[in-house]
């Protein structure tokens, strides 16, 4: 087949990777409308069942090399820093098959792409998508030029303009603006180095062991994790998103941070001061359950962010995009190794079966995970 895929994302660069390890050979063209590759962002967390395909893909030593693995996570409470509860992630690899890990973002792009290249993928850049051919598997880009393929997979992220295309498509009355829900949380990110949290009494136990430390408390929490051969502490502070910090300057965001969280456990406003590097804010947004993910004729389809961005607050976004790659060769090596027994619709509509109803649960259980911490005292904490 040829298959083009939209977007050289995480979840983009793990399709092109997944289909490239087909018993049937494709040819893949992975367009990015930007002119270099870069990923921004911080920590991301992956669960065994993604960490499984890295192994699948011959990449779990780079994978590893480039991750830190957690011993536990702990959940704490919000005021005094006590553990409540603390999950032993060290089990996970003797309990799944496969380790949980956290990796820095950026590093995570980069394995995933060297190994495309390497794997014969072609890499086109500043190639922007203007239109798509949705039943027909087909795009035209920006400058006019028109790709035509058996399959188009777009990982064109959150602000999809894939999905709308497609939604117009498939006659669905959706609104587009109805496509992306605001969940009503936001989080600020920031690092702190794990040396200067090392030499601080007060916090140097947050660090003692490799875990993950999440304080829940009342409309906010905080959650720490080390990233990068864990010499940085990548901190998510969430809060109501109700505050425009767009032209923020670094000691605004400060004083902002230090006023709300002001009042938790001291270790927190302690990590907060010991942060370094720019501060963002990023409003927590979801996609609505959308009526379909691909066209009638199976030739066009949505993976990862494109089709179910959710609230973090179960981190299973990046895996769930490693699962919808796996779980898309698959249902091709279906139709191509006798493509008279499984139509391409119907290899499709089974990718769709398996996968939908699964990213939705988790949608909302993420969701549900961040109305948990951000109880006030009560019964229902």
């Amino acid at each position: 087949m040829q298959i083009i895929i939209v977007g050289a994302g995480l979840a983009g660069l793990s399709t092109a990777l997944a289909l490239s390890h087909s018993s049937t050979t494709h040819l893949i063209i992975l367009l990015e409308s930007a002119l270099a590759l870069a990923e921004i962002g911080a920590g991301v967390q992956l669960t065994p069942i993604a960490t499984r395909q890295f192994k699948a893909w011959n990449l779990e030593p780079q994978l590893l090399a480039a991750s830190a693995l957690p011993k536990a996570w702990n959940l704490r409470r919000g005021s005094d820093g006590k553990v409540l509860n603390r999950v032993p992630m060290d089990k996970f690899e003797e309990w799944y098959g496969a380790p949980y890990v956290v990796v820095h973002r950026a590093d995570l792009h980069r394995i995933l792409h060297e190994a495309v290249v390497a794997r014969g993928v072609e890499v086109r850049l500043d190639s922007r998508v203007e239109q798509y051919g949705v039943e027909e598997g087909w795009v035209r880009l920006l400058n006019g030029e028109k790709l035509e393929g058996d399959l188009v997979v777009a990982c064109d992220g959150i602000n999809s303009s894939a999905r709308t295309q497609l939604l117009k498509s498939s006659g669905s009355h959706m609104n587009p603006e109805k496509e992306l829900e605001a969940t009503g949380w936001a989080a600020y990110r920031l690092m702190a180095d794990v040396e200067d949290v090392k030499n601080n009494p007060l916090t140097k136990e947050i660090v003692g062991e490799h875990a993950g430390n999440c304080w829940a408390d009342t409309n906010r929490s905080v959650m720490t994790y080390m990233i990068r051969d864990s010499g940085k502490l990548n901190l998510v502070l969430s809060h109501p998103d109700d505050v425009d910090t767009s032209t923020w300057t670094r000691e605004q965001y400060l004083t902002e941070i230090q006023r709300f969280y002001g009042d938790m456990d001291p270790h927190v406003l302690c990590l907060i001061g010991l942060s370094t590097g720019p501060i963002t804010n990023w409003p927590v947004r979801q996609i609505a359950k959308l009526p379909t993910w691909m066209s009638g004729k199976g030739k066009f389809v949505l993976i990862g962010d494109a089709a179910h961005a959710m609230a973090f607050y179960l981190s299973m976004g990046v895996s769930l995009a490693i699962e919808d790659a796996a779980a898309l060769a698959t249902a091709l090596d279906l139709h191509t190794s006798n493509p008279k027994g499984l139509s391409l619709a119907k290899a499709m509509r089974l990718f769709e079966k398996v996968r939908k109803p699964r990213a939705e649960r988790i949608r909302d259980a993420s969701l549900h995970a961040g109305a948990m911490l951000h109880l006030p005292p009560g019964s229902e904490r």
